[in-house]
């Protein structure tokens, strides 16, 4: 696997945004006649988006804490989507600690 992709937010983020796209698509279609027009959709919408955003950075944190991934010094935020970088456009990236941890275990290419 290569840096670019070995990382650790980046893999959650993706995760994360696919479960809540497949989840809101599902949604979409208890509103059979106006979808994603209808209100309830729209209110369904913003919270799960909010609620899936709030606890990406939350368990960031806590991964941060462990010392497996930290800040990046850029403006990046999970909620402003999909960045082609080695974050994914996540915020975090991983410590060189546990990059260098990976690297020892092979889970990288040299």
């Amino acid at each position: 696997m290569k840096t670019e992709t070995t990382q650790v937010a980046r893999i959650v983020a993706s995760h994360m945004m696919s479960v809540m796209k497949h989840t809101l698509d599902l949604e979409e279609l208890s509103y059979r006649e106006d979808g994603r027009k209808d209100p309830r959709f729209k209110t369904f919408k913003k919270h799960l988006m909010e609620d899936t955003y709030t606890h990406f950075r939350a368990l960031c944190d806590e991964l941060s804490e462990l010392g497996l991934v930290q800040k990046t010094p850029y403006d990046e935020d999970i909620m402003n989507g999909y960045k082609d970088s080695p974050t994914g456009g996540s915020g975090y990236i991983n410590t060189d600690e546990f990059q260098e941890w990976l690297t020892r275990r092979g889970t990288q290419d040299t």
